[in-house]
């Protein structure tokens, strides 16, 4: 008899887990890989940057309440005001009321205050304080009532330095930060950002990202489905990509459905942001690429070494990206230049005007490469004092290849740097790559 009950009861939970796989979009119950329980262990100091007052709930509500629960040390800092989704006491209020539902309080919540949509400006034109981005006849935030800095002025230098001190008096083990893989351009120059300041300040510890905008299709299923795990966005597992999972119990994922509850100005009926509400939290290992000079010498009949691919992504969402026209972008030393090179999936076009970005990791004050080429001609802009200006490089076109040779003195500023490369049609920017960060190995 009891063997009979075992057996039935083994059956209905065969059946249910059937049930439930299928109602999931056919997602497996539980993941065969990438699941890490130890990614935060008790004696770490876990820090999180959010871009906009939400993505701390949406990608890292689990972390945050399991730092909480297990008395880890964890604070949040919140880049922007979010003011273009709603007033920016609202989207303040919000963050602080959502973490309370976590257990963290307030003042372990840092504001920075800089406008939204501004950090890739304030990563280029408007890095220098001498020359700070102006909003609404202002070009400080002294009239945010929260912010960390008093009167910091709209400038990257300004953002990097509050980064920078937060990074110093906290000291981190772990960092949860943007990745430049998100649709999304604030969280592509907030990972930059990030990845600047951790390498200034000799940050030794772990980093994770996280992305927040994919779309169409991801999170998938793109709604709310909390028996169903998140796992990576399918087009990125087929790049240089690494992701790990960091599960959720039923009370700390009920708990992260109730922070996100905390937004109403960011949900509406359709709002994407509950498909985050899963039994796990998800995110990448930014790779760091190795190159190493040839010893033979290059020339513009043959692209460098690609040290970006990126995404097969074919259906194009709500995301700021307009168009996947770019696909690979190289880059390789010889004894003589440096070559950099885009590929796009059509050839390249004579009216769109492609630029690629280099930021110096190990340098002060952000020594950069900005180049903007245009039919056939490229040249170099000056987002600063330590914009790279020596002569313009050398451009061919051949097909889908767009290939560039440098100076071996472009690349005297340091052996680490990040590279994007983008592409702007009019006056609208279509595409990017994401930061790949590079080491020269000389």
């Amino acid at each position: 008899m009891l063997k009979k009950r075992y057996i039935l009861l083994l059956s209905v939970i065969m059946v249910s887990m059937i049930f439930i796989s299928f109602s999931t979009g056919n997602y497996p119950i539980k993941p065969s890989k990438h699941i890490n329980s130890s990614l935060i262990q008790s004696e770490d100091r876990v820090l999180v940057i959010a871009v906009h007052p939400d993505d701390e709930s949406i990608a890292c509500a689990g972390v945050i309440r399991h730092c909480v629960e297990n008395n880890i040390p964890v604070e949040v800092v919140v880049l922007t005001d979010g003011y273009l989704g709603a007033p920016a006491n609202i989207r303040h209020d919000e963050t602080v009321n959502a973490m309370n539902i976590l257990g963290l309080e307030a003042e372990h919540i840092y504001f920075l205050g800089y406008p939204d949509g501004t950090l890739p400006l304030l990563l280029s034109k408007n890095w220098e304080s001498t020359n700070p981005y102006r909003i609404n006849n202002t070009t400080s935030n002294a009239n945010y009532n929260y912010s960390y800095q008093e009167n910091a002025t709209y400038s990257g230098n300004s953002l990097y330095h509050n980064l920078a001190d937060i990074l110093d008096h906290f000291q981190p083990t772990i960092i949860f930060y943007p990745d430049s893989e998100d649709e999304q351009i604030d969280h592509w120059a907030g990972n930059a950002f990030t990845e600047y300041v951790m390498a200034r300040t000799g940050y030794n510890g772990t980093g994770y990202t996280y992305i927040v905008h994919d779309p169409p299709h991801w999170p998938s299923p793109r709604t709310y489905t909390p028996e169903a795990y998140l796992l990576p966005p399918p087009e990125l597992t087929y790049i240089d990509y690494k992701f790990v999972l960091f599960p959720l119990d039923q009370y700390q994922e009920r708990l992260k459905e109730a922070a996100i509850g905390s937004y109403p100005s960011q949900i509406n009926t359709d709002s994407y942001i509950r498909s985050f509400i899963r039994k796990n939290e998800i995110f990448a290992i930014d790779p760091l690429i190795k190159a190493s000079p040839t010893n033979q010498s290059l020339n513009f009949s043959i692209p460098p070494q690609t040290v970006i691919k990126e995404p097969k992504k074919f259906e194009k969402g709500k995301g700021s990206i307009k168009t996947r026209e770019i696909t690979a972008v190289g880059f390789q030393m010889d004894g003589e230049n440096a070559w950099i090179s885009i590929k796009t999936k059509k050839n390249i076009s004579s009216d769109a005007w492609y630029e690629v970005h280099i930021l110096y990791l190990d340098s002060e004050n952000l020594e950069r490469i900005d180049i903007k080429i245009h039919n056939g001609t490229a040249y170099y802009e000056k987002y600063n004092q330590n914009s790279f200006q020596d002569g313009d490089p050398e451009v061919r076109i051949l097909g889908n290849d767009l290939i560039m040779k440098l100076p071996p003195s472009a690349f005297d500023a340091g052996n680490l740097f990040l590279l994007s490369a983008d592409i702007i049609s009019g006056n609208t920017l279509i595409d990017w790559t994401g930061w790949r960060t590079i080491e020269i190995i000389r």
